[in-house]
């Protein structure tokens, strides 16, 4: 702004000395130098400039007036500005501090937490081994569970007739006409057998007293005289003894009739039905 001042007020003064110091030529060819007339009025041009000068002058004055104005609001803001910071800091620090004693309290919670899981599964652990003493203590003696009929008949390598009866065999069997320690084996027949020993016992007018399967696991024999537990057989019976050989029932021999027993002779394994009959047939070899 000053180099523009002093710009116009040169430009000004250029323009007034070439007024007052040169006059009209005469006719010599010389220049007559003059004096001004300090009654004339200045150029429209100079008035000119002196106006823009002035406007110029007070733009810069409102500018000045506007900038200062601009920067005191800018440093109210920033005086605001830096309250809202100070105050903002503040809270920050005091979020920090209430996080550090809520970390703290946290922990410790923790360890009484932890303290307390460990009493409790300690107090649980003493209640069950106290309520396992106490039943203990008080439990009834347990009652041995008696075993079924089929069991103890399984036992005794027996098979029941579902009267009552049943039919064993203890062993010494005689294998091939010597002396053994071996037992057969008795198993109840299939359903399919004991309705066909029945209808058989029926065809030949006697009466089915037991049926069974015998075997000799591991023991092969061609003659074996067997000594079977019958109930319900008194000595003066008449017994018939038949073997299902294939899809018939054919006649074995029957050596000896006691109370409650029946010694037959076998050549082979199979299912048998013992038949009280009215006279006992030839048996069959």
């Amino acid at each position: 702004m000053k180099k523009i001042l002093a710009l116009t007020v040169a430009g000004t003064l250029m323009v007034t000395s070439s007024v007052c110091v040169f006059a009209a030529e005469d006719t010599t060819g010389e220049n007559t130098v003059t004096e001004a007339n300090s009654d004339v009025d200045p150029s429209p041009d100079i008035k000119g400039l002196e106006e823009k000068l002035k406007k110029q002058e007070e733009q810069a004055q409102a500018d000045r007036e506007k900038a200062e104005k601009d920067k005191a609001e800018l440093n109210q803001k920033i005086g605001e500005l830096k309250s809202v910071q100070e105050e903002l800091s503040k809270k920050l620090t005091t979020l920090a501090n209430d996080n550090k004693e809520l970390e703290q309290k946290k922990a410790q919670l923790t360890k009484q937490l932890e303290s307390t899981n460990k009493s409790l599964d300690a107090a649980v652990k003493a209640k069950n081994k106290y309520e396992e003493k106490y039943n203990n203590a008080t439990a009834a003696p347990k009652r041995r569970e008696t075993p079924s009929r089929e069991q103890v008949l399984s036992k005794n390598n027996a098979v029941g007739d579902g009267n009552g009866g049943y039919i064993a065999q203890g062993g010494h069997v005689q294998i091939n006409g010597g002396k053994s320690n071996v037992t057969f084996t008795l198993s109840a027949p299939t359903a399919g057998v004991l309705s066909s020993a029945n209808k058989y016992a029926n065809s030949i007018g006697g009466t089915l007293l037991h049926c069974v399967t015998t075997s000799s696991p591991g023991v092969s024999f061609k003659t074996a005289v067997v000594n079977f537990t019958v109930t319900g057989v008194s000595a003066n019976d008449s017994i018939a003894v038949y073997q299902l050989q294939g899809k018939n029932w054919v006649q074995v021999m029957v050596t000896s009739i006691t109370d409650n027993h029946v010694t037959v002779n076998l050549t082979q394994h199979g299912p048998l039905a013992f038949v009280r009959v009215a006279a006992v047939a030839t048996a069959t070899h």
